[in-house]
């Protein structure tokens, strides 16, 4: 079983939160785990993550991979730019030459 944190580094993890520090910051800091941060954040009510209606990946989206792609970038390039998996704008890809 492992030690309860001291209500200082209870007070830090609600603290870098509230000042919108990366969770796993706030674990190096307060000398626990990832799922320890979480585990008190949810605890608090506080959701991480997605917290509304999941983005779509639209036309404009694909113009910009396929934009970046032919100026010399790689799909981890456009995915790490515009925030969507590689496979996604592959699949989109495929799907639209599949209807042509």
């Amino acid at each position: 079983m492992t030690a309860k944190l001291s209500p200082d580094s209870i007070g830090l993890i609600f603290t870098m939160n509230a000042s919108k520090h990366p969770v796993n910051e706030i674990a190096d800091a307060a000398g626990c785990s990832y799922s320890t941060v979480i585990r008190y954040l949810n605890a608090a009510g506080i959701v991480l993550g997605n917290k509304g209606k999941p983005r779509q990946c639209t036309d404009q989206y694909i113009a910009m991979a396929l934009d970046m792609r032919s100026h010399g970038s790689t799909w981890y390039d456009a995915e790490k730019s515009i925030g969507f998996h590689r496979s996604t704008f592959q699949a989109r890809l495929r799907a639209e030459r599949a209807t042509a």
